[in-house]
């Protein structure tokens, strides 16, 4: 089988995802022109990369938009 992620539903940043729940997430970060997309999730405060060092992202006032993943 070949599943890939893909976004359930779009929520803004009003809203954070649960803790640990796998995201995609949509940051922008400084004066960069576009928004970053990253798989990851919300710790505490913070969104970190899903990678095995649980690599720092951003601070959740960072986030433009996000989505659980769903891989159907």
């Amino acid at each position: 089988m070949n599943n890939k992620p893909i976004c359930g539903e779009w929520h803004g940043n009003d809203v954070m995802p649960s803790e640990n729940k796998l995201c995609i997430f949509e940051i922008k970060v400084g004066k960069a022109s576009k928004g970053e997309i990253l798989i990851g999730y919300k710790q505490c405060d913070i969104i970190v990369r899903e990678s095995c060092d649980c690599e720092f992202a951003c601070f959740e006032d960072a986030v433009i938009r996000w989505c659980y993943i769903n891989l159907n």
